[in-house]
């Protein structure tokens, strides 16, 4: 993934992040640069709301969270993004990969966690 991705960066505009689960490292994710670095992380953000957000995880995420509180902080750091990015859509959808399986999650734009604020 790594070769292939460094060898077309000239025709990609983010890089990749590749998550899953296996009965040996348990739950993992990468992200993989444009530049061809591949690098494990506890999470990983992309696209043009992530800039937004930064902090917000950093102050927020803990090693550890169950699958509940991991859900959640995703969908208000996407909420987070998508008030501040008019780039970064309307929906929030989050899957998370376990020994369980796969869960799926939608949540439409009038139901996101976090909004603007009006300014009277």
């Amino acid at each position: 993934m790594r070769r292939l991705i460094y060898q077309n960066k000239d025709q990609l505009q983010a890089g990749v992040i590749v998550a899953g689960w296996d009965p040996v490292h348990g739950g993992s994710v990468y992200t993989i640069t444009l530049g061809g670095s591949c690098l494990e992380l506890p999470f990983a953000t992309g696209g043009s709301g992530s800039i937004f957000i930064a902090g917000l995880l950093d102050a927020e995420f803990t090693n550890g969270m169950d699958m509940a509180e991991a859900r959640n902080l995703a969908k208000k750091a996407c909420s987070h993004a998508m008030c501040r990015d008019g780039s970064s859509g309307g929906v929030i959808r989050t899957v998370v990969i376990s020994a369980d399986g796969v869960d799926r999650d939608y949540t439409p734009g009038n139901d996101l966690p976090f909004g603007p604020v009006a300014v009277w």
